[in-house]
């Protein structure tokens, strides 16, 4: 027997003795299974000698939106090995992994931060763009006209407007999570308890920088905020991100694509339709102003 092997064995005896102990005690229930295998995890990590063993093994600690994933890399292969969404366990788990042997484990933060954004463009496609003043003025005559659409044709059209062109989102998909989600009704909240236009999270709004979330303003900008990511972090794949934003990134990451939820994959038929419905009145309503 390998002095790796039995070493292994040592940790899972241990680690089920621990168990088993826990089990009997009022802290297991207190903490409930989660927390138990938080504190299994660091014991079974922490005892000594297990760097020296484990020279083609590395676990990453993963932490975003959704919660906690622990990765584990070994001799090339990569396999999700926890995932943690309760809020103690997940940070307890991310907490933990910081006192450990960087060779052992790293941590990956994916928390919303500006690094993730880029530049905006405020509505300006990236290509090069003539600057000859025909130009100039249709492109003003045209933003003019987007801008009285929304204004005039849906409801916080002002808001969603501005801050699609703000985070460089289109303001057809912005309008359409905003209906999907609350009907356009500011003060909606859901059983779950996300609230406003957008049906933002409480958590997830202070990720995002928003205080009050009943407030259309800060929603809206939270929201597309928040969109802008997702097709960032889907390359741009709409479905994706749409997906992500009703059933969570890390459903979307789980199963490398719409995730096949009856609920979502409802949300992103609804959401794609009206996008298109939005372009189509748009259409119109630029044809009929000029």
């Amino acid at each position: 027997m390998t002095k790796r092997s039995s070493l292994m064995e040592r940790l899972s005896t241990r680690s089920a003795k621990t168990h088993g102990a826990l089990r009997k005690r009022r802290v297991f229930r207190w903490l409930g299974g989660r927390g138990a295998a938080t504190l299994l995890f660091g014991a079974a990590l922490s005892v000594g000698g297990v760097a020296e063993v484990m020279d083609n093994v590395h676990f990453v600690v993963r932490k975003d939106l959704d919660g906690v994933r622990v990765v584990e890399n070994s001799n090339g292969h990569r396999q999700v090995v926890a995932t943690l969404a309760d809020g103690f366990a997940a940070n307890s788990v991310f907490k933990l992994s910081r006192a450990l042997p960087d060779k052992l484990v790293s941590r990956q933060n994916d928390l919303f931060t500006p690094s993730w954004m880029t530049e905006p463009s405020y509505g300006v496609p990236a290509q090069k763009v003539p600057h000859d003043v025909f130009h100039q003025e249709m492109a003003r005559i045209s933003g003019t006209i987007r801008r009285d659409f929304f204004q005039n044709a849906i409801p916080f059209g002002d808001i969603i407007q501005e801050k699609a062109l703000k985070y460089d989102v289109d303001p057809a998909l912005v309008a359409a999570v905003v209906e999907t989600e609350s009907r356009f009704r500011s003060g909606a909240r859901s059983q779950v308890g996300a609230r406003g236009l957008m049906q933002i999270m409480p958590r997830t709004g202070r990720w995002l920088g928003a205080r009050n979330l009943d407030d259309p303003e800060q929603n809206v900008e939270a929201g597309t905020k928040y969109l802008k990511y997702l097709q960032g972090r889907f390359d741009g794949n709409l479905r994706n991100a749409i997906a992500a934003y009703n059933g969570g990134e890390g459903n979307v990451m789980r199963y490398n694509g719409v995730p096949p939820f009856r609920e979502t994959r409802s949300y992103v038929k609804k959401v794609m339709s009206r996008v298109q419905q939005r372009h189509q009145q748009l259409k119109a309503y630029e044809q009929a102003q000029r």
